[in-house]
């Protein structure tokens, strides 16, 4: 890769015997269109802003495009993984939750099962070049808070993050509407299904469990998820599961054993035999894939 700079802008604290708050945001610039090919499982929230280029991604296994310019969102913990990529210049803002909790903030701008902890809908957002300069005026001002903060410096930084989280949202809800689908704020329901499954995955197992914390009889939540084109429950449950067995199977040593317990399963060899189902293949069998 001919990398011409990467540069990073970090936030930092005062703060003695208490842990930091992250957040960075890097600018990758290139000689010339090249692929920055990896595989990764993120530590962070990180947003990633495609300015000039294009490319092929996977996030936890689901494909997506980005053409000319757009933006995606990995939550911690998700598998990425660049396919094809053409890129010369791109931003990486990357925080934890002691910097922004998503779930908590989230539910305020209506992010969180949508561009953040979806593991169902992996999605890039394009951006046209009309919608561009929104962006990078957002990128712009972050940058220069970071390299001269001044009073309410975090305050200001959090402020530029969130509008460029409801830049992308409106984006989205665009993006929804010109394929004839439900905008999010009529999903909210659903949204807040996919989080719920996102927080209890490793303890309930049942779609029961969910529809009776939404309020909801199973047969209603069934019914919604059909309209909007999601799996059924039941599917949307397993397949949370075993988004977090593959995880564990490619980055840890834990046994299968220890990974079916890990994800509430009191007999492993059932665990076992709902992977190969879905998945075509034992455990093993994917991790030494």
């Amino acid at each position: 890769m001919a990398i011409t700079t990467i540069e990073s802008f970090t936030y930092a604290e005062n703060k003695l015997n208490k842990k930091q708050a992250h957040f960075e945001i890097q600018r990758i610039n290139l000689d010339t269109y090249c692929a920055a090919n990896k595989t990764e499982r993120s530590d962070y929230y990180k947003i990633y802003w495609i300015e000039d280029g294009s490319g092929k991604y996977d996030i936890d296994f689901k494909e997506f495009e980005i053409k000319g310019c757009g933006v995606f969102c990995v939550s911690p913990g998700q598998m990425f993984s660049v396919k094809t990529e053409q890129v010369k210049t791109a931003y990486q803002i990357s925080f934890d939750k002691e910097f922004y909790c998503v779930e908590a903030h989230g539910k305020e701008i209506a992010c969180n099962g949508l561009i953040f902890n979806n593991i169902h809908r992996a999605s890039g957002i394009s951006v046209s070049e009309i919608e561009a300069p929104s962006f990078r005026s957002l990128i712009d001002n972050i940058i220069s808070e970071l390299k001269n903060p001044g009073n309410a410096h975090r305050d200001m930084i959090e402020t530029y993050l969130r509008m460029f989280l409801i830049h992308t949202l409106r984006l989205l809800d665009l993006q929804e509407l010109q394929d004839g689908s439900e905008t999010h704020q009529k999903n909210k329901m659903v949204q807040d299904f996919i989080a719920l499954v996102d927080k209890h995955f490793r303890i309930k197992h049942s779609a029961s469990d969910y529809a009776k914390e939404l309020f909801i009889s199973p047969k209603s939540l069934a019914k919604k998820l059909k309209a909007l084109g999601y799996p059924t429950s039941t599917e949307m449950i397993q397949e949370r599961i075993l988004i977090e067995a593959k995880r564990s199977l490619k980055f840890t040593q834990e046994s299968v054993k220890e990974i079916a317990f890990d994800l509430g399963f009191d007999d492993p060899a059932y665990f076992s035999r709902l992977f190969s189902k879905k998945e075509g293949m034992t455990p093993l069998a994917y991790r030494k894939g």
